[in-house]
Formats: structure tokens, sequence, C-alpha cells
């Protein structure tokens, strides 16, 4: 940019590829930016294809898990730091028909993030067993909230009463009609209350609290298809404290809407990629032209 004197100092506006500003008694000149930028290289196209999965996942797991990250900035949303916090790993790739038609693949997310130990998992996915020990409990119909409490406080010295513990899970589905994915959440918790005598099958289900060698764990079924987690949150110095946790995915639709060919089909919908008009493509999009005016 120039400051112009003389006869050109009073112009403002365009002038060809020029372009006058006043500034106070001072006129300044630059030049138009003339080229663009490719916006459907390949490195761009995969960070737009990796939001329509994630926006409509946070979406619904945060309605589960209100306070799910700890050190979120002021005025930061759940969601907004769900997002923040998936955006570089999420590689769900879906067509521009199947996100207009809000479909939805369960992926290994990162739903909370915080200071409480993390709740570790052994086993297979779908029948995970969790590092939470029970000792002797036996959970059945008649087991009270008080009877479960503290068999976890007693054998876990990082839970204490009035803590929480929460399951989430994510049942992978296909729309019978469209047979694009989508999924369903649920949630279910308990706080450890060493006084209730409510039924602990009244408030959660064996789906995630059942038990294993012990240990809590989870009773899924061998068809199930999805992503689950625990989580262990506390009320601690006026805020809520958790346990960094991600889904843990059994799910055949992840495998096969996360690969190379996944984006190859996804991106098609969308118009396709170019690195350069003349470098020829690996696998060329049928139908697929480019033009523009002169």
């Amino acid at each position: 940019m120039a400051q112009l004197d003389g006869q050109f100092k009073k112009m403002s506006g365009s002038l060809g590829q020029l372009t006058f500003r006043r500034v106070g008694t001072k006129t300044y000149v630059s030049e138009k930016v003339t080229s663009t930028t490719n916006t459907r290289t390949s490195a761009q196209q995969k960070h737009r294809m990796k939001w329509p999965n994630l926006i409509i996942t946070g979406k619904w797991v945060c309605k589960f898990l209100r306070g799910a990250f700890e050190d979120k900035p002021e005025g930061a949303s759940d969601y907004n730091m769900f997002v923040k916090t998936n955006f570089a790993a999420s590689k769900v790739y879906l067509t521009k028909s199947e996100v207009g038609a809000k479909a939805c693949v369960a992926a290994p997310y990162q739903i909370t993030t915080g200071s409480l130990e993390s709740i570790v998992l052994t086993g297979e996915a779908g029948a995970s067993v969790t590092n939470i020990t029970l000792g002797r409990l036996d959970i059945t119909a008649d087991t009270t909230v008080r009877v479960f409490s503290n068999a976890v406080v007693t054998n876990n010295v990082d839970y204490n009463y009035g803590d929480q513990i929460s399951f989430i899970w994510v049942e992978q589905l296909v729309d019978p009609i469209t047979g694009y994915p989508r999924c369903k959440f649920h949630g279910e918790y308990v706080v450890l209350d060493k006084t209730s005598e409510v039924t602990l099958r009244s408030l959660v289900s064996e789906t995630g609290f059942s038990v294993m060698s012990g240990n809590l764990a989870c009773s899924l079924g061998d068809s199930f298809q999805g992503a689950y987690a625990w989580v262990h949150s506390r009320k601690g110095g006026g805020r809520t404290l958790v346990s960094s946790q991600v889904l843990v995915v059994r799910n055949t639709l992840y495998d096969e809407y996360s690969t190379e060919e996944a984006y190859q089909r996804a991106v098609a919908t969308y118009g396709g990629e170019s690195d350069s008009f003349l470098t020829p493509e690996d696998q060329q999009v049928p139908n697929l032209r480019r033009s523009g005016d002169v």
C-alpha cells in the first residue's frame, strides 16, 4: 500500500486493478488480489468432511454430559469443547445425501476431559470390565443403592460418597427406509449414597451396571453395535470434576465409513477434489466436469 500526493490525493474507490482509500487527509492505494486459493484440494475437502458426523454426535452426547470438560474457557460450551477436542482425529465421511438425512456413525470420540482418574477398561469391546472393584457384591433385583455405594467406596480409594458413576452408550442403527446409518443415544447414572434404600435396578440397568470377575462391567450382548463409556464425576470447588473418557467402539459401520474409500465416495457427492486440473487423478469421478466464465 502506498500514500499518494498531488492530483491523486483526493481519489477514492476503484480504478482498474487499483483501490483508493481515504484516511483523514491522506489517500492510500493498493492493488486488488486477482488470484484465489483452490478450495477443493484433498486436504481442504477432508477438513470439511469431518464436520457433519462430529456435529450431530456432539449435539446429542452433550445433552447427557453437561460439565464434561473441566477447563473449558469462559463462554465456551461443552459442545464447543467436544468439537474442538475431537476434530483433528475425526474421520467419519458421510455423503451429501446422508448428511441431509442427519445420518450418524458411532465413533471413538473423547466425551470428557477432567482431573479425576480415568476409568480403565479391559476385555473385548462390548463386554468391557472396568477397574472399579465391587468386592463380593452380586447385583440382584434387591440390591440397594446403599449396598452398591458401600461396595464402590470401600474397595476403591478414588471414590467418595456423593460421587456419580454414569454410563453413556450409543446404539448404532440403520434406517429401514433410506439404509443410512443413524444413532440412538442413551445415558443412566447412580449417585453413591450410603443411606439410600432405593433399589439399584430402579435407576440403572444391567447394560452398564453388571458384575464380572468382581468388577463393574457392561452387558451389551453379542449383537451390540455402537459405542459406550463410563464417567466418574464429583462436585468440587464449585464446579464439576470428571474423569477423562473416550467412547469404546464396536461398530462395523465405523470401520466402513472411516476408510479412504469412504472419503472418496463421500467427496464425489460434493463435486470431488482438485489439487490441479492437469494432474491425472488416481480415480476419476464419473460425469464430473469443471466450468467457469471468462
